[in-house]
């Protein structure tokens, strides 16, 4: 067959799930070696789908925490923001995803290799975001041009602030009025 042996569906969740499993027992230091065991492979099994530790972390970031987060589409901007502010606030305020969060805030403040690994997760999250501009900007909501980036950055700030300072995250009441002040500065006058 060109191009070698099809994928294994159930040996990817096996490595997927055990990555999301290590990532909150052991944090930044989990090892391919640590994934294969869990996943119960071989090790080179994990270096084919993942070459370097930082995709293997970017991976398992997203594993826990963005690939849980879906655009919701409302017919409304601000209540696909509100729907979507509310899943990622309950995420984020899950004890195990707030530790991991804290752990990686602080490693990429100290090492370049973590703030590198640290912007490709933040890639990641751009687009859902970006996603949600592109259809603001067709609905209205947003003038073109608007910064998704800065919007993004808006959005993780208020998560790392209160995670780094152990406040609790906005709650689902909070949730309008913290969108409300992303539309009012960013919307169509």
């Amino acid at each position: 067959m060109p191009g070698g042996r099809r994928p294994d569906p159930e040996l990817d969740e096996a490595i997927r799930a055990a990555m999301a499993e290590l990532l909150f027992e052991r944090g930044l230091d989990m090892t391919f070696d640590d994934v294969a065991a869990r996943a119960a492979v071989g090790r080179t099994t994990v270096f084919r789908r993942f070459p370097t530790k930082r995709e293997l972390l970017v991976e398992a970031f997203s594993q826990v925490s963005l690939k849980r987060f879906h655009l919701p589409d409302t017919g409304s901007v601000r209540d696909d923001l509100c729907e979507l502010l509310t899943v990622i606030m309950r995420e984020f305020g899950r004890p195990e995803l707030r530790r991991l969060l804290r752990q990686g805030l602080g490693e990429a403040c100290r090492d370049s290799d973590v703030t590198g690994l640290f912007r490709d997760v933040m890639n990641r999250r751009l687009e859902l975001i970006s996603s949600l501009v592109d259809r603001g900007v067709e609905r209205g909501t947003f003038p073109p041009g608007t910064d998704a980036r800065l919007i993004a950055d808006l959005i993780s700030g208020v998560i790392s602030i209160r995670v780094a300072d152990g406040s609790p995250l906005p709650t689902a009441e909070e949730i309008p009025a913290l969108v409300d002040g992303l539309l009012y500065g960013f919307a169509a006058s």
